[in-house]
């Protein structure tokens, strides 16, 4: 037997359940696992990744491999 965890909206839980019920699956909830929530970046993060979106402050481009790598 094979376990698959799967996480449908509520809105369709109700057909996902019926679908399943007809193809023979068995059907066991299990607890509710917490929700992973998104950090925020603090005002200099987002400044920061609001200038490299437009290109800002990322310097030279690199044109060669040799002098990026003496650069360093």
């Amino acid at each position: 037997m094979e376990t698959l965890i799967i996480h449908i909206p509520d809105k369709k839980s109700a057909l996902v359940k019926e679908l399943l019920k007809e193809l023979g699956v068995t059907i066991k909830a299990s607890p509710t696992t917490p929700t992973v929530k998104a950090k925020t970046p603090n005002a200099l993060t987002a400044k920061k990744i609001k200038n490299a979106e437009q290109g800002i402050g990322l310097g030279e481009p690199i044109t060669n491999i040799s002098d990026f790598i003496k650069s360093l």
